[in-house]
């Protein structure tokens, strides 16, 4: 009964996280902002 519940409890948390894994792959990420890497100023 014991491996039973703990079983289930893995199996809950595991299908949480493969959950929040896909919604943050399908989430679209956005674009960062087109700014060089370094400012020299007006150069």
């Amino acid at each position: 009964m014991v491996r039973i519940l703990a079983a289930l409890g893995i199996g809950a948390l595991l299908a949480v996280g493969a959950s929040v894994a896909v919604v943050n792959v399908a989430s679209p990420v956005p674009t960062p902002a087109n700014q060089p890497l370094y400012n020299y100023g007006t150069r």
